[in-house]
């Protein structure tokens, strides 16, 4: 196995994830690609919850999505710094990539674009029913990814 992808995002940064991404580059001797996804539906998806439980007016600002986003960023940023340094600890070889857009797209695009071996990602705790309304990207991810995927659950 020559490269690992592992897929982190605004709604997926597990630590289970990492260790276990770590640890499979680590007995494999691959290069772990770390991807962090700033995915710009989030906050869409918080705000219209919030207009539709009447907690904001209308239509929010450019800002406060924009200062969402640089949040979401930046967290992104101290998520992938403690994912080097596990790396680096275990002597492997990686790569650090922070991207937006929507989840599935970026992680498409980035598994080709590196042609990984294997992805690794973290399914997020929900129920069956808003898995029926909302569907799932990990699901999504998984029936279009030519490689190996390995789905943590939390």
């Amino acid at each position: 196995m020559d490269k690992i992808l592992l897929i982190l995002s605004t709604t997926r940064k597990s630590d289970k994830s990492v260790e276990e991404a770590v640890e499979i580059a680590s007995k494999e001797n691959a290069k772990l690609i770390n991807l962090f996804i700033v995915d710009y539906e989030v906050p869409q998806k918080i705000f219209d919850s919030l207009t539709e439980e009447g907690w904001i007016g209308g239509k929010t600002t450019k800002n406060l999505y924009n200062a969402v986003l640089d949040e979401y960023s930046v967290l992104g940023k101290e998520k992938i710094l403690e994912v080097e340094e596990a790396a680096r600890n275990k002597g492997i070889n990686y790569k650090s990539i922070i991207k937006s857009g929507t989840f599935v797209d970026v992680a498409l695009s980035v598994a080709e674009k590196e042609q990984v071996n294997m992805i690794i990602v973290t399914r997020r705790k929900r129920s069956h029913l808003s898995r029926f309304f909302f569907g799932s990207a990990v699901a999504e991810l998984k029936e279009k990814v030519t490689c190996e995927i390995k789905i943590i659950d939390e």
